[in-house]
């Protein structure tokens, strides 16, 4: 396998180097086209997931037939795959953008290396995307390498009996600290969750979970909210002591990730009734560790892990987005009422107009929710 200066060369020649690699894969005999909705496989080891993919069983990826594919919503892809049924390998595969426009990866099989390479193709530029080499003992992955124009990453296997147990990773951005484990479900090879811990901060991240047997976005939600309220109340009653009043607790998050929020807290220092600020420009805030909250549990993670498998923001029409976007502000209003009601006297006392509301900073609608909670507390109090 080559040394990663050697990668890095030839992904400088990639496109000059691509229509011979493309003309080796396709002459092979006895190959096949399937035309999927998917790309279906790539070399690294459990790449789908760490994209938060979960395909289950009964999800129909391939197109037989023209109502197989929504045109308007799903992308069509080409596999030539060999014939060979026990060794089934793809050697070339077409991302169809449209006539002149798609992504070509050609894979070629070595006795201790994979190699794949994907260029871009369309009437005003040919371009590079990337170049990998997964290197293999006994058909277990040791090393993983995948260069683009931002930069080379490398992933350091671990095996135990044939199984992968995880990876060290390193890049030019980072010096080794990311250590990844995956953990699978017993009794079982079927991977159950991908583990990152950073080794510096010893902070933990989900990048993938499986999701549980009759979980559905309904009941996530529902959980979601628990978990969020439990947590918030929680920590704000052991971590924070104020001496000034408190005038909101504000929930901030974006469309494109929801979950979980930030968290601030307005002082009444800082209140302004014609202009409420952000909840980056008041004193205490998560995200700046002027506020010790953290809402990165085990529990809430697993929550936005599952939410990001099911709700892909790129792919979803405008009105699936209203919609999704419809859930979330009920969610976070519910989450508002119940903390409003919360004893938060032994970390501050409240101001006479106390609420709690949300934000969404992609559209600002935060005087939408501080209205729905001042509708609130009128009608609610004694």
């Amino acid at each position: 396998m080559p040394t990663n200066e050697e990668i890095e060369q030839e992904f400088d020649q990639l496109v000059q180097n691509f229509e011979a690699m493309k003309t080796s894969a396709l002459n092979r005999e006895g190959l096949v086209e399937i035309l999927a909705k998917h790309p279906l496989y790539e070399i690294e080891p459990f790449y789908f997931e760490h994209w938060d993919e979960c395909i289950d069983d009964e999800s129909s990826l391939l197109v037989s037939s023209e109502e197989d594919l929504n045109p308007e919503e799903d992308t069509l892809f080409t596999h030539w795959v060999n014939v060979d049924m026990e060794q089934r390998k793809t050697h070339f595969r077409r991302e169809h953008l449209g006539e002149t426009i798609y992504y070509d990866t050609v894979f070629e099989y070595h006795d201790d290396y994979i190699k794949s390479a994907t260029v871009f193709f369309s009437p005003k530029k040919i371009e590079p995307i990337r170049l990998d080499y997964l290197q293999l003992k006994g058909n277990i992955p040791q090393h993983y390498t995948k260069v683009r124009k931002h930069g080379l990453l490398n992933k350091e296997y671990r095996s135990e009996d044939g199984l992968l147990q995880g990876y060290f990773a390193y890049s030019d951005s980072n010096d080794g600290n990311v250590v990844v484990d995956f953990e699978y479900t017993p009794d079982s090879a079927a991977l159950n969750s991908i583990v990152l811990t950073n080794k510096s901060s010893n902070k933990q991240i989900i990048i993938y979970q499986r999701p549980k047997k009759g979980q559905n976005i309904a009941n996530v939600l529902a959980q979601l909210e628990e978990n969020m309220v439990e947590e918030i109340t929680q920590q704000i009653q052991e971590k924070v002591r104020i001496n000034e009043k408190v005038y909101c607790i504000l929930l901030q998050y974006g469309s494109q990730g929801p979950f979980p929020p930030a968290v601030a807290i307005g002082l009444e220092s800082e209140y302004d009734e014609e202009y409420m600020i952000g909840a980056a420009d008041m004193h205490y805030y998560s995200e700046d560790d002027t506020l010790p909250i953290d809402l990165y549990t085990p529990e809430i993670e697993e929550a936005e892990v599952f939410v990001r498998q099911n709700r892909d923001m790129m792919k979803l029409s405008e009105d699936e987005f209203d919609r999704w976007m419809d859930k979330v502000e009920a969610l976070y209003l519910r989450v508002c009422k119940r903390l409003y009601h919360m004893d938060f006297s032994m970390s501050f006392h409240k101001t006479d107009h106390f609420l709690v509301y949300a934000s969404d900073l992609d559209v600002w609608n935060d005087e939408e929710y501080i209205e729905k909670m001042r509708a609130y507390i009128v009608k609610n109090k004694n």
